[in-house]
């Protein structure tokens, strides 16, 4: 049941996005959220090499560098904000990865409740906004 559960969210987070060169944020957004499945369920399994591999990804994943250009364009002053909130989820994810390393699940736990709460953040704050410009 465990590896169905995992193979199923690998399919989720994979799509024609991924496919792309260069990835555009709707894409990138996309396989973020399949891979913040795939922490949960290693954190539902005990499973903290699954954790530790999904937060690797998110905090290497490639940038949408044509996109962040009309991000840019589109916030303005407000980028810096936007930077703020992307900086705390990949500081959350970090912290993910230490306490997966030091098997600490409580910690875990509460990292990607902070992980969650910045993505939210931003979602809340942001994307209609920036789907206007990124996809008319």
């Amino acid at each position: 049941m465990k590896k169905m559960m995992l193979i199923l969210t690998l399919l989720i987070s994979t799509s024609a996005f991924a496919q792309e060169e260069e990835p555009r944020l709707q894409g990138l957004m996309a396989q973020m959220g399949g891979h913040s499945l795939i922490i949960l369920n290693g954190m539902f399994y005990d499973d903290f090499s699954v954790i530790e591999d999904s937060v690797a990804w998110i905090n290497n994943h490639p940038k949408p560098k044509a996109d962040f250009a009309i991000i840019k364009k589109e916030l303005g002053a407000e980028i810096k904000l936007f930077k703020e909130i992307d900086d705390a989820a990949h500081n959350a994810a970090n912290a993910i990865g230490v306490a997966a390393q030091e098997q600490d699940m409580l910690e875990v736990s509460k990292q990607y409740g902070v992980m969650v709460q910045s993505c939210t953040q931003c979602h809340e704050t942001f994307r209609e906004r920036l789907r206007a410009v990124l996809h008319p």
